[in-house]
């Protein structure tokens, strides 16, 4: 795969990301992503030639961003307000890839594995994989919290935060 492929590669998930985020799951088309992403038509479908290979690479770009973001910042609270503020668009698609029955049934494996993913890394900083599933959730609904209802000033997302751990158990 030369660099411009890659580049394209990138440039096609983040406009199917982009398009999941803000139209939904059903606008997800070829056609609707080489278009996001300003390329020739059927550039899309060259590369991610099916909808599983086209939704799998969306999400592992969410999870690419979202674990980058994580691992980049140790401020919690500054995470989720990053995937609430710029990162919004992002965090509604994987909200929609892993809420859609049909989506989510399509993806099977690959959304295993990527969740997975942050259970494991969690399991780490917490010794427990139940633990981190449950501190996964709890974010997940803060973050679902702030999308539908609004942004929270910073000071109320970080005693929410607060509560969160301590519940959770030391960190």
């Amino acid at each position: 795969m030369s660099v411009r492929d890659g580049d394209r590669k990138v440039r096609l998930a983040d406009a199917a990301v982009d398009v999941l985020g803000t139209d939904g799951v059903r606008a997800l088309t070829h056609r609707a992503v080489d278009a996001r992403a300003g390329l020739p038509q059927g550039t899309c479908s060259y590369h991610y030639p099916t909808r599983n290979a086209l939704l799998t690479a969306a999400l592992e770009r969410i999870a690419d961003l979202d674990l980058a973001e994580s691992e980049a910042d140790p401020d919690l609270a500054a995470v989720l307000a990053s995937w609430v503020t710029g990162g919004a668009t992002r965090t509604r698609a994987r909200f929609m890839l892993m809420l859609d029955p049909q989506t989510r049934a399509e993806l099977g494996p690959a959304a295993e594995r990527l969740a997975g993913s942050f259970v494991e890394r969690g399991t780490e900083l917490l010794g427990s994989a139940e633990r981190a599933r449950l501190l996964i959730g709890l974010l997940d609904g803060l973050l679902l919290d702030e999308l539908t209802r609004g942004m929270l000033p910073d000071q109320q997302r970080r005693e929410r935060i607060g509560t969160v751990l301590k519940l959770v158990g030391n960190l």
